[in-house]
């Protein structure tokens, strides 16, 4: 039944119920980067047509973050209760309208107000995706399939990025910015309609081996912990924000090297985290099965995720030669990656009857610790003139949310 998912693919390798769930929301949230990615490709041709300086660009990628960071909360709260991927597919329809009607609203009376109500739509749409993934995660999967479930959907996650970038910029010279976003638009909402019809209903408890009737309050110690589970996602989006926005002026001002203008360099930040994705899911997966406490393999993907990046940014200050210095982005990149077998795949351990809800905070958070450590990059890089100063802060904060993982955060349930 519908509200029973299997804990095994049936023969013929047709989806199981669940399987199925976690294929629409990772497909959601491979639209959501591609569609996002289409808008930065976009938004050179949509400046020089409208005129538009760069402070009102900038108010264009402020109201997507403003509405995107409004509903993560409220998001993960409704796919709590209803159900991830109906939240995310209905999302995922709202949020293509909007980019599909980006030419409509450049071509307005009043283009600027107009686009800017759209960015804000397609945030408040989209904000409720990663909970809302995390969640059907956490009810359609038993647990030792819920790494596989999260690398699944970080890797469509990331893939997005990159085939909206590369489709994208392949595109555009030849469609316009206008037909790009028209049909990266109607693709969307397509597939949102088919979703939304062919998709099971999610079970109504989470899977789990044995089965323990859940009385909905808060478990002993809850706020500690989400306190210490908040300032991980703190140092997790810190340090991502800062390496998607602030990368290619590195390789610019201090190697030389024009990243933007090279495709390949630009999307293989994207790729190594797809692939880091999927290559911590399948080894924390196996880790379970061969015996190793759950709770032991999540604090060592929140070490690798964190050791190993911290340790490449510190060396990154030594390194002068643009290729070297691409090869640590990809080790440190690839390595930050396995947060989500570490700190997403714990959250669905430890609650997954609210993981949506509490990912929704946590995340809400962080998106407002992002925009604070872009502010704060420019500052140091103002103050001191070089990145050695921002890769030691960003080092730091990585070591901080390491910290607090392994000295505060524990494996008892958050919800009891």
């Amino acid at each position: 039944s519908a509200s029973s998912a299997p804990t095994a693919a049936p023969r013929g390798g047709a989806l199981t119920d669940g399987g199925l769930l976690v294929f629409l929301a990772a497909s959601a949230m491979l639209l959501v980067s591609a569609h996002r990615t289409v808008f930065s490709v976009s938004i050179v041709p949509l400046q020089q047509e409208l005129g538009l300086d760069s402070a009102t660009a900038g108010l264009l990628q402020s109201a997507y973050l403003v509405g995107y960071a409004l509903t993560n909360g409220v998001g993960g709260a409704l796919a709590d209760k209803v159900g991830g991927v109906p939240v995310m597919l209905t999302g995922l329809l709202i949020w293509s309208v909007a980019v599909g009607c980006m030419p409509l609203a450049a071509a307005s009376a009043a283009p600027v107000a107009s686009l800017v109500a759209l960015r804000l739509a397609f945030g408040l749409a989209s904000g409720p995706a990663l909970p809302s993934a995390l969640a059907v995660v956490a009810k359609a999967l038993p647990p030792e399939q819920r790494s596989g479930g999260i690398a699944n959907v970080f890797f469509a996650f990331n893939f997005g990025s990159f085939a909206g970038l590369v489709l994208g910029g392949g595109l555009i010279s030849s469609l316009g910015w206008k037909s790009l976003s028209a049909l990266a638009g109607g693709a969307g909402a397509v597939w949102a309609a088919g979703g939304l019809l062919v998709a099971p209903s999610t079970p109504a408890e989470p899977v789990q081996k044995k089965k323990a009737k859940a009385t909905g309050g808060l478990a002993k110690g809850f706020w500690l912990q989400l306190a210490a589970l908040t300032h991980v996602h703190n140092a997790i989006n810190w340090s991502f924000f800062f390496m998607q926005a602030w990368l290619p002026t590195y390789f610019a001002r201090e190697l030389g090297l024009e990243l933007s203008k090279s495709a390949a360099l630009s999307a293989l930040p994207f790729v190594t985290m797809a692939l880091g994705s999927k290559v911590s899911g399948a080894a924390a997966g196996s880790l379970i099965k061969s015996g190793w406490r759950t709770f032991d393999v999540r604090r060592l993907m929140i070490a690798i995720s964190s050791a190993i990046p911290a340790a490449t940014l510190l060396l990154l200050s030594t390194i002068k030669d643009a290729n070297q210095a691409v090869a640590a982005l990809v080790v440190a990149l690839g390595a930050h990656s396995f947060s989500s077998a570490g700190f997403h795949a714990h959250l669905a351990d430890v609650a997954p009857s609210a993981s949506g809800k509490i990912l929704g905070f946590t995340n809400t958070v962080g998106v407002v610790v992002g925009i604070v450590a872009n502010v704060v990059t420019g500052k140091v890089l103002d103050a001191t003139g070089s990145f050695g100063a921002v890769f030691a802060l960003t080092a730091a904060i990585y070591a901080s949310g390491l910290l607090a993982f392994f000295l505060f955060v524990r494996p008892d349930p958050l919800v009891e």
